[in-house]
């Protein structure tokens, strides 16, 4: 397992220690640090973020909970390695908890989230065009999770916050440009950006299910 570079202590002042390393593994294994398939080896996770095992041990669990990793006893523990087939089963699973989240959200947003939306959505729809992973990785997810955040549900902020991570980890930028008619996203993320405007809660749900390439009919 090659170790990152920034091989520097943990500083738990304001986190629980579990906290801070369950993310910064999760943000190696989202970032593609630490790649899927790759051996976690607890050792190596000790010298790299400067903390004991248990914590380390603590953190894996979580994080093989949200399916992320993946763990056999006494045979090994990995970063998962989603199959295509996990990736559209993933967003199929998005469309619908997203989906209601844009819905309830849509009609609290004001005018400077209606103004970010817009502008991070060009951003996403060039990005399509381009097949810019970096930019579609950086700005997908935010974008939803502004409309859930406006849903004013501690209960449905909370769960989607636990949910996405292993969803959004087998919904790999990459693979899923290869999956989908890219044109027709790019469209409806434009329907999206349109329903945003017009706080049309509706349209905006029904959009973000399209996206999502949850079947119409």
């Amino acid at each position: 397992m090659p170790i990152p570079s920034d091989a520097t202590a943990t500083s738990a002042q304001r986190h629980l220690l579990r906290d801070v390393v369950l993310e910064r593994l999760r943000d190696a294994i989202m970032d593609g640090t630490l790649q899927p398939g790759e051996s976690l080896n607890d050792k190596e996770l000790q010298s790299w973020l400067g903390v004991s095992r248990t914590p380390i041990r603590d953190a894996i669990n979580e994080l093989a909970r949200r399916g992320l990793i993946e763990m056999e006893p006494n045979r090994f523990t990995r970063v998962a390695s989603p199959t295509a087939a996990d990736a559209i089963d993933a967003m199929h699973a998005l469309g619908a908890i997203y989906g209601g989240g844009v819905r309830l959200g849509t009609l609290n947003l004001d005018d400077a989230d209606v103004k970010q939306i817009e502008k991070d959505i060009k951003r996403i729809r060039t990005g399509i065009v381009k097949r810019d992973v970096e930019t579609l990785r950086s700005l997908v997810f935010p974008t939803f999770d502004l409309f859930v955040r406006r849903s004013n549900s501690p209960l449905l902020i909370k769960f989607i916050g636990e949910s996405v991570d292993g969803l959004a980890f087998r919904v790999r930028v990459e693979r899923v440009m290869d999956l989908v008619d890219v044109d027709q996203v790019s469209a409806d993320y434009a329907e999206l950006a349109e329903a945003a405007h017009a706080r049309d809660a509706i349209g905006a749900e029904l959009a973000t299910e399209r996206i999502f390439q949850l079947p119409s009919a």
